[in-house]
């Protein structure tokens, strides 16, 4: 009697090779699905760096900028003092100055300080122009003497000095002899006062 034969096998079963192939292909999409979800992902690193350092150099120039700004030059103001009429000490007969006084502040605050002493800063000046001789205010050395004198003692009223300038007159020089002017002594640098200049606007002796 013989055998009964084996069933065949059904088209429902695919071949193991096929199984094989199909496993192979999915592994390959999920890797390359992988990389280039890695490489989208990694790409920006670079560029964020970049714009990172770019916003520090920038940082840094801003605060070059800011350490630099205190250091820019103000601007300076210019006040006016007035216009005086001074006897001068009498040397070949009666002769009177008259001049018109401006100050350049350097620090342009001490403008409401400059106008709350104004009296005496006025009786100041008025004592000084009438201790001066017309021979000591003929050249521009003279002139520039008597800004200097005249920048001392704003300076003390405005307490921007401790020491009192002197006022003194010199004595009539013999004939030939130069005079010798022993007014008050230069006064310091002004970019430590404030005041950094007296300004004559106009200058008449008669």
């Amino acid at each position: 009697m013989s055998k009964p034969a084996k069933p065949a096998a059904t088209g429902d079963q695919p071949p193991k090779s096929k199984k094989m192939l199909i496993i192979i292909i999915a592994v390959v999409v999920l890797l390359a699905g992988g990389g280039a979800a890695a490489f989208f992902m990694m790409k920006p690193s670079h560029p964020v760096k970049q714009d990172q350092a770019a916003e520090g150099e920038e940082v840094a120039a801003g605060e070059h900028d800011e350490e630099e700004a205190p250091h820019e030059a103000v601007p300076p103001k210019f006040v006016e003092i007035g216009t005086f009429t001074a006897n001068l000490v009498q040397e070949e007969g009666d002769r009177y100055l008259q001049v018109a006084i401006s100050l350049k502040l350097s620090k342009p605050e001490l403008e409401e300080k400059l106008k709350a002493s104004n009296p005496e800063v006025l009786h100041r000046i008025n004592m000084l122009l009438q201790s001066k001789r017309p021979s000591e205010l003929s050249t521009v050395a003279g002139k520039e003497k008597l800004a200097n004198d005249i920048k001392a003692q704003v300076e003390y009223v405005m307490g921007l000095r401790k020491t009192a300038p002197v006022v003194r007159t010199t004595q009539p020089a013999a004939e030939g002899e130069e005079v010798q002017s022993e007014h008050a002594e230069a006064p310091e640098a002004h970019s430590k006062k404030g005041i950094a200049e007296v300004l004559f606007t106009s200058f008449i002796i008669q």
